[in-house]
């Protein structure tokens, strides 16, 4: 078996192993070519052809993996260590958002990192505009305001959420000062950071209320401040992944998150 970057040819058996694990990013072609472009997407090959896949990418000081999966009908013959060996080779911290699946969890543990806190899936109604407003603004500009919040530059990630049909970068701002800035789409939103030291209940109260009427999804950190405030207002917990990191603070908690791109 040997680890190599993906190339096109590849799509068609990625899209076969990604569905067979339900896992709807390695079906997009879109996904796969955005963290070659921007990180790593790596096949581990046999005889028979690739069988399974991993992504990888670096922001800022933190190696994340964003996706592994093997073909069922390779797993537990340890596919999964050479990707991840070759995934984490020189990287110093690192982070992941692990399945419910023990067997994943105890193989990330090996690698260097450790439970956090839980990601949830949650869906439900956007509520009412509150005293703070979020504004619609172009992604580039959303990109550019969350690196002046918290020095990420996270300008690639903007660019993918904008190939999504009526994607719009969002910023919040006090007193003329952004405290917030992120990126949705129809009845979605994808990304949402909060400066340090603000209400990150109000900042995510007011982007969820630019998204629009209907049902609204998100992932967000178990610890997040506005989580009692959403199951109060009749939002349900659909999933949950577990964030696992090598250091518990690689990841804000009062933040957004997007689970295949942090």
């Amino acid at each position: 078996m040997r680890v190599r970057a993906a190339v096109d040819a590849d799509l068609p058996v990625i899209a076969e192993i990604a569905v067979a694990n339900d896992d709807e990013d390695g079906a997009d072609p879109h996904y796969v070519a955005h963290l070659r472009d921007h990180g790593r997407f790596l096949v581990a090959e046999t005889d028979g052809g690739p069988a399974g896949y991993c992504g990888v990418r670096r922001t800022g000081e933190v190696t994340m993996l964003t996706d592994l999966f093997v073909h069922p009908d390779r797993q537990g013959g340890g596919t999964g260590r050479r990707l991840l060996d070759a995934a984490f080779d020189g990287a110093g911290e690192r982070s992941t958002f692990a399945s419910r699946d023990p067997r994943a969890m105890s193989l990330y543990v090996r690698y260097g990192m450790v439970p956090r806190w839980p990601l949830l899936y949650l869906s439900g109604p956007p509520p009412g505009a509150g005293a703070l407003r979020a504004e619609r603004v172009p992604m580039a500009e959303a990109g550019l305001a969350e690196s002046a919040l918290n020095g990420r530059d996270r300008a690639a990630d903007y660019a993918f959420w904008a190939t999504t049909p009526d994607a719009t970068g969002l910023i919040a701002c006090v007193g003329g000062a952004v405290v917030a800035a992120g990126a949705a789409g129809p009845g979605r939103v994808f990304h949402l950071a909060t400066a340090d030291g603000h209400d990150a209940a109000a900042t995510l109260a007011a982007a969820l209320a630019e998204v629009g009427a209907g049902p609204v999804r998100l992932c967000l950190p178990g610890p997040h401040p506005a989580l009692r405030r959403l199951l109060d207002a009749g939002w349900r917990i659909e999933d949950s992944d577990q964030h696992m990191s090598s250091r518990p603070d690689l990841l804000s908690p009062a933040d957004v998150l997007s689970p295949s791109l942090g």
